[in-house]
C-alpha cells in the first residue's frame, strides 16, 4: 500500500492532533505578527510567523498548514500576488487563506481578495475572539480531512491486499485456461508450476516439476543451445526470448515454440522468480519458409528477367550493328557513283554491292517481323501437299553462290522420302532449309563442306545439314535454339547476324509438329542439324487459302522476264517523293504511262479523271490512308473506276497487313522494299485482258520525256 505523506494529510494519528496542526501568519509588521500569536496562542497551534511573501513561500515548501493569515499590503510581493502563487502550486492550492488589512473597506478590494482564492477578508481592527472561532472552525475542518484520508488511505491497503489474492487467483485461473504453455519458476531456475496447457502437451504428470527445459522434451539439436542460454538468464537476470522445438507427447512430434522468460523482481529489484511463457509458431515457421522459397524464386526469376534484358540489350546493338553495316556500305557506294569516281567495271561491282546489301537489310527485317510474330503467336502455316526435293533444291540452289565464293563444297543426298507427297508449307520448309544451309555455310571456313540429307525413318523424315565448319561450344549447345542468344555476341566476333535464324527454325519445325536438334563434339569439329518431320498424308486441297499464312519465302528473289505495259494507264500514289520518282520512272522504262498523286484526295481525283488500268498505292498517306483510298474508290460505279484493278505497296510486311489489304479491296499486297521486274510482272497481269504480254525489253525512256 502507497503511504500517504504528511502533505497529503498524514497516515497517523499524529498528523490528525488538533496540538500538531500549523497555522502561518504572515505580515510585514511585526507588532502585527505579535498580536496575532498573542489571540491565537489561546487555542494550542504552531503558530509560524513570516514578514513577506517571500517568507511565506519558503515555509510553505518545507511544511503543511491548515490555515493562513496574510495580511494584504506588503513590500515585495503584496498579499493578493502571494495568494496567487500559493493557489497555482497543487500541493498548497487547497490551503484556506484568511486576508487581514487595514487599508481599505471598499467593497471592490474586498471581492478582489475573494478572487484571489480567500475564504475570508478581515478588517482590522478585529475582534480577538471572532479571529479566533473562525481558526478554530478551519482547523476543525482541517483535522476531520486529515482523518477521512487517513481512513481512506487504510481501505485502499485493504482493498489493495483483497485485490492482489483475488489477482493471483484470477491469474491462475487465467494460466490454466489459456492454450498458451506457462510455468513458474524460483529464482534459481527450478520449476514449481506448469499450467494445464503444458501437462496435456508434455504428457508429464502434474506433480512433475522438471520443467521446459528437461531433455525429455527438448529436441536433440536445441539442447545445448538452450541449456546455455538459460543459465546466462538466471546468471545475469535477464529477459530470455528464444526459438526451440518441443515434442508433443501424443505423436512425438517436434513444433517449433517461441519461448520467453520474464524475471519477477522485488522493490529493491531483486529477481524473486520466473514467469515463462511459450507459443506454438510451427505454422507460421513453415509459412516463413514458404515465403523465403517464394522470395528466392521471385530473384531467380528477377535474376532471369534481367539476364534476359541483358541478352536483348545486346541483341538490339546487334540489330544496330546488323543495319548498319549494309547501309555504310550502299551510302559509300552511292557517294562514289554520284561523283563519277568508277568506271563501268566498279560501277557494275557497285551496283550489285548495293543490290546484295539491300537484300541483307530486308532479310534481317523478315527475320525480326517473323520473331515477332512467333512471339505474338500469329505466325500459321499455309498447308498444302509437297515433295521435299524440289524445296530443298531451291533453297540449296539459292546459298550455293555464297558457298562456291567462300570456297566451301555444299551437296545434297536424297533417300527414297525426298520425293514422296507429304503435307507440309513449302515456303516455310525452304525457310528452314535455306536457314540451316546458309548458317553452315557462314560457319564453315573455305575449303570446307556442307553436306544436306533427307532420308526417311518409319514414320518421320529426317533432315540433316551438317558441316565441317566452326563446331559449338558444350556451354551453348543448350541455348542454340533461344532467340536473342548468341555464342559470340562481342564487338569483335567473326560472323555477322541477328542470331535469329535458328529459333526461327525451332518454331517452324515445332508447328510442322516436327523436332530439330544440334550436335556438336566442340569448338572446331564442325556441327550437323536434324529436323524430324512427321509424314502425315496430304489431305489439304481444296481447303480455304489462310490469309495469316505469308508467301512463299525465297531469301534471295530471282529476277522475273521483264514485262511491257505499252498502252497502260497507271496511277501511282505515294507521299514519299523518291518514291513516286523510282517507281515512275521504272513504269515509265516498260511502256506505261504514269500518273503520279501524293495523297488519297489527289489519287480520287485522278482514277475519276483519267480512268487509269491500274492503280499501285502505298497505305501510310497523309490524312487518309490507303486502306480508306480503296474502299472510296471500290463505291465509285465501275464507269468512274470502281473496278480497276490495285496493288498495295506497303512497309507494313505482317501477314495481318497482307489479309487487309486484300479484304479492302486490293488485289496483291507488295512489301517493301519492290522488286522492279515483280512490280512491272504484276502490273501487267492485272491489266485489263492482260492485254500487255512478256515481251523482250524495249530501250528505255525517260520518265521526265513523258507528259502525265
Amino acid at each position: 500500500m502507497r503511504a500517504v505523506t504528511p502533505h497529503e494529510g498524514g497516515d497517523s494519528a499524529v498528523a490528525a492532533d488538533p496540538k500538531n496542526v500549523s497555522i502561518l501568519l504572515v505580515d510585514d509588521a511585526p507588532n502585527n505578527l505579535v498580536a496575532l500569536e498573542a489571540i491565537l496562542d489561546p487555542l494550542g497551534h504552531k503558530l509560524v510567523k513570516a514578514g513577506s511573501g517571500e517568507e511565506a513561500l519558503k515555509h510553505l515548501l518545507q511544511g503543511d498548514f491548515a490555515l493562513i493569515l496574510l495580511d494584504v499590503q506588503m513590500p515585495g510581493i503584496d498579499g493578493f500576488e502571494t495568494a496567487s502563487l500559493i493557489k497555482s502550486h497543487t500541493r498548497t492550492a487547497s490551503i484556506p487563506i484568511i486576508f487581514i488589512t487595514a487599508i481599505s473597506r471598499d467593497a471592490a478590494h474586498v471581492f478582489k481578495g475573494y478572487a484571489h482564492g480567500a475564504v475570508d477578508y478581515m478588517l482590522k481592527p478585529f475582534d480577538p475572539d471572532i479571529l479566533r472561532s473562525k481558526v478554530a472552525v478551519f482547523v476543525d475542518l482541517h483535522v476531520k480531512a486529515q482523518k477521512i484520508r487517513q481512513q481512506a488511505a487504510m481501505l485502499r491497503q485493504r482493498d489493495m491486499e483483497l485485490l492482489e489474492r483475488r489477482g493471483q487467483e484470477r491469474y491462475r485461473r487465467l494460466a490454466e485456461s489459456m492454450p498458451l504453455l506457462m510455468w513458474g519458476a524460483r529464482a534459481d531456475g527450478t520449476f514449481y508450476y506448469g499450467n494445464r496447457a503444458w501437462v496435456e502437451f508434455s504428457g508429464a504428470p502434474s506433480d512433475d516439476l522438471a520443467g521446459l527445459f528437461d531433455p525429455r522434451f527438448l529436441h536433440d539439436e536445441d539442447l545445448a543451445h538452450v541449456d546455455a542460454v538459460w543459465r546466462n538468464s538466471i546468471r545475469n537476470g535477464t529477459p530470455l526470448e528464444l526459438e526451440l522445438r518441443l515434442r508433443r507427447a501424443s505423436d512425438g512430434v517436434s513444433l517449433w515454440h517461441l519461448v520467453r522468460a520474464v524475471p519477477e523482481r522485488d522493490e529493491r529489484g531483486i529477481v524473486e522468480g520466473w514467469i515463462i511463457t511459450a507459443m506454438d509458431i510451427d505454422e507460421r515457421r513453415r509459412e516463413a519458409q514458404m515465403r523465403a522459397e517464394l522470395l528466392e524464386r521471385e530473384q531467380h526469376a528477377r535474376a532471369h528477367a534481367e539476364a534476359a534484358n541483358r541478352t536483348k540489350d545486346e541483341f538490339l546493338a546487334t540489330v544496330s550493328h546488323e543495319l548498319r553495316t549494309p547501309l555504310n556500305a550502299i551510302l559509300g557506294w552511292v557517294h562514289m557513283l554520284r561523283a563519277g569516281m568508277l568506271d563501268e567495271a566498279r560501277t557494275a561491282r557497285a551496283i550489285e554491292t548495293i543490290e546484295r546489301n539491300a537484300h541483307a537489310q530486308t532479310q534481317l527485317v523478315d527475320d525480326i517481323l517473323d520473331v515477332s510474330r512467333i512471339i505474338t503467336g500469329k505466325l500459321r502455316l499455309n498447308l498444302k501437299p509437297m515433295q521435299l526435293r524440289p524445296v530443298v533444291q531451291a533453297a540449296v540452289e539459292t546459298v550455293k553462290p555464297a558457298a562456291d565464293a567462300k570456297g566451301v563444297a555444299l551437296s545434297c543426298v536424297f533417300g527414297s522420302m525426298a520425293d514422296e507427297e507429304i503435307a507440309g508449307d513449302p515456303g516455310r520448309i525452304q525457310q528452314i532449309i535455306w536457314n540451316l544451309v546458309a548458317n553452315a555455310v557462314k560457319f564453315t571456313p573455305r575449303g570446307g563442306t556442307v553436306e544436306v540429307t533427307v532420308n526417311r525413318g518409319g514414320m518421320q523424315c529426317d533432315l540433316t545439314v551438317s558441316d565441317s565448319g566452326a563446331g559449338i561450344s558444350p556451354d551453348f549447345l543448350p541455348f542454340v535454339f533461344e532467340r536473342f542468344r548468341q555464342a559470340d555476341s562481342a564487338t569483335t566476333r567473326n560472323h555477322g547476324g541477328l542470331g535469329l535464324g535458328l529459333a526461327i527454325v525451332r518454331h517452324l519445325v515445332e508447328l510442322h509438329g516436327g523436332t530439330v536438334r544440334a550436335m556438336s563434339t566442340g569448338l572446331g569439329n564442325g556441327a550437323s542439324f536434324t529436323v524430324t518431320l512427321p509424314i502425315r498424308a496430304a489431305d489439304v486441297d481444296g481447303r480455304e487459302p489462310d490469309y495469316f499464312a505469308s508467301q512463299d519465302i525465297v531469301p534471295r528473289r530471282t529476277p522475273l522476264p521483264e514485262a511491257r505495259l505499252d498502252g497502260l494507264r497507271v496511277l501511282f500514289v505515294d507521299d514519299d517523293a523518291d518514291a513516286r520518282e523510282l517507281l515512275a520512272e521504272l513504269l515509265v522504262r516498260s511502256g506505261a504511262t504514269v500518273i503520279a498523286a501524293e495523297s488519297a484526295a489527289e489519287a480520287l481525283t485522278a482514277v475519276k479523271e483519267h480512268s487509269p488500268d491500274v492503280l499501285v498505292s502505298d497505305i501510310g498517306l497523309p490524312n487518309e490512308d490507303g486502306y480508306t483510298l480503296i474502299k472510296r474508290i471500290r463505291a465509285l460505279p465501275a464507269s468512274q473506276g470502281g473496278r480497276v484493278p490495285a496493288i498495295a505497296v506497303s512497309g507494313y510486311a505482317r501477314a495481318e497487313d497482307r489479309k487487309r489489304a486484300l479484304a479492302e479491296g486490293f488485289q496483291v499486297h507488295l512489301a517493301k522494299p519492290v522488286e522492279p521486274s515483280e512490280l512491272v510482272s504484276l502490273v501487267a497481269s492485272l491489266a485489263p485482258s492482260n492485254r500487255a504480254a512478256l515481251t523482250p525489253p524495249a530501250p528505255p525512256t525517260s520518265a521526265a520525256e513523258q507528259a502525265t
